[in-house]
């Protein structure tokens, strides 16, 4: 019985957190400038509970847990450097278990927020991405990496692999969005019209209400494109 009871928390923890994340997808479409932020609040809350929930049973991966647990408290309170300090030690001394890894993508978090993109790049390359989340969030912000330091044409190829991976209507037009403004301005107007025309057929075309908004916005950027053609 209480093994039955014990399974039944864990799936009922596992619909909470799918609920959650469904919840941020319409979030991240109604507060679009707040994005980066959001999907930082995601690996927050999913990095959080997989730690806690799957990876203490065993040694190493409790040692690896006790130690990132007092950077995740670091990098949530915006002590960046102590963050970046912290996590990179997690990373070197726990190579090879979940918290070591995970050590990496909040480097790389870290890193990015204090604009040090060379260093935030290493770090999410070093990051070994699993799950359905992950390894779109992870080509996303590598393509945020090279967005800054002027590296279009890589960091338009990570953005439209991130919205295929994602394959989400209110994230993905958000990636090829980003995508386009940059081939806009990197003056190929076709390549962003087939970008925009993209996100507008294959995750807007029946957009529910909560998604209006940002399938107007693409409406009227592929129209600016091809008035500027």
């Amino acid at each position: 019985m209480a093994e039955n009871n014990k399974d039944s928390n864990s799936e009922k923890k596992q619909e909470n957190l799918e609920d959650s994340i469904g919840k941020t997808e319409v979030l991240l479409e109604e507060n679009k400038d707040l994005i980066s932020k959001v999907l930082i609040g995601i690996v927050v809350l999913i990095g959080g509970y997989f730690l806690y929930n799957n990876w203490v049973a065993e040694p190493a991966e409790k040692e690896g847990y006790d130690a990132i647990w007092p950077a995740q408290q670091s990098f949530e309170q915006d002590s960046l450097e102590k963050a970046i300090e912290l996590f990179s030690e997690v990373a070197e001394d726990h190579s090879g278990t979940k918290a070591g890894n995970l050590a990496n993508l909040y480097s790389g978090l870290a890193l990015l927020k204090k604009s040090q993109f060379d260093d935030a790049l290493v770090s999410f390359e070093n990051f070994d991405a699993s799950g359905k989340l992950f390894p779109g969030l992870k080509l996303g912000l590598i393509g945020d990496c090279h967005s800054e330091m002027g590296n279009i044409e890589e960091a338009v190829a990570n953005y439209k692999k991130s919205a295929k991976l994602l394959d989400s209507k209110s994230v993905s037009p958000y990636y090829l969005k980003k995508a386009g403004i940059l081939l806009e301005q990197n003056d190929e107007v076709e390549a962003a019209i087939e970008v925009y025309e993209l996100a507008l057929s294959t995750y807007l075309k029946d957009a529910q209400p909560a998604l209006q908004n940002i399938k107007n916005e693409m409406k009227k950027l592929l129209a600016r494109a091809n008035a500027s053609k």
